[in-house]
């Protein structure tokens, strides 16, 4: 009877250890499932901010050649256009964890800062020199791929890529 007993304790305990592992085994798949998640979360918000980003530089940059087309008969709609390239790039740095990463998108702004003109205010008037910068800014904007003619990634390498290409001087 004592031999029936041992293995009766050996098998519970057997059936214990196998309790546990399946439970370890389906804890670790629910782990890695809302790993790759999170991760995808992560890349679609990348991926929106971005293509947000690129939408409004490709705004300005069409604004800047539409005017240089029609002799600056609106200079108010470039730096309106300007300013919602600010503000997408101020979502992004505000939304941003990643230290690393809102460096990058600070150095991105600060560049577009360097061409505001005004106070905000709706009549905007432009001087010869302030036009030649609109006008440098939409070439660099075309030229780096900002425009709606140019298919783009969306990916987080490529879009900081492309603002380090840019804001180099």
């Amino acid at each position: 009877m004592r031999v029936e007993g041992a293995i009766g304790e050996s098998m519970k305990k057997k059936n214990w250890i196998i309790v546990i592992l399946a439970v370890s085994l389906f804890g670790n798949v629910a782990l890695f499932m809302n790993h790759k998640i999170v991760i995808r979360n992560q890349e679609l918000r990348y991926e929106f901010l971005n293509a947000y980003i690129h939408g409004d530089l490709a705004q300005l940059e069409a604004t800047i050649q539409d005017q240089l087309d029609n002799n600056w008969g609106n200079e108010t709609l470039v730096t309106q256009k300007l300013d919602d390239a600010i503000d997408s790039i101020n979502l992004h740095i505000v939304i941003e964890i990643d230290d690393d990463k809102r460096d990058i998108l600070r150095k991105l702004e600060n560049y577009m800062y360097k061409f505001k003109v005004g106070d905000g205010t709706l009549d905007v008037s432009l001087n010869d020199k302030q036009r030649a910068d609109y006008i440098y800014l939409g070439q660099k904007l075309r030229s780096n791929g900002w425009t709606f003619e140019v298919g783009y990634d969306k990916s987080w390498d490529f879009f900081s890529s492309k603002v380090k290409e840019f804001v180099a001087e």
